[in-house]
């Protein structure tokens, strides 16, 4: 498992990976406390894995500004051949 955040009891995303499936991970990116990736080659194929801990409830507006924008570099910095899962966690605060 590999973990991002400033505080383990809120706000922050992690990524779970199968023990079966740990040695296929060739990269683990920390974009910010709210953004993860994770790159993993199965066979012939290269799958890129993307949690976020989206922002919503009670939050400025630039917070929720940067948060995009940042999830948008994430998505841009993986090639468009390559294949793209995005999983979001809403926050509610």
């Amino acid at each position: 498992m590999w973990y991002l955040g400033l505080d383990r009891a809120k706000n922050g995303v992690d990524i779970l990976v199968s023990k079966d499936l740990v040695e296929q991970v060739v990269e683990v990116r920390r974009k910010s406390c709210h953004i993860m990736s994770v790159k993993l080659v199965v066979g012939s194929e290269i799958f890129n894995v993307v949690i976020v801990y989206a922002p919503q409830i009670g939050l400025d507006e630039d917070t929720k500004r940067l948060f995009l924008e940042d999830l948008d570099g994430v998505i841009q910095s993986i090639l468009q051949t390559k294949k793209l899962f995005i999983g979001v966690i809403l926050m509610n605060i």
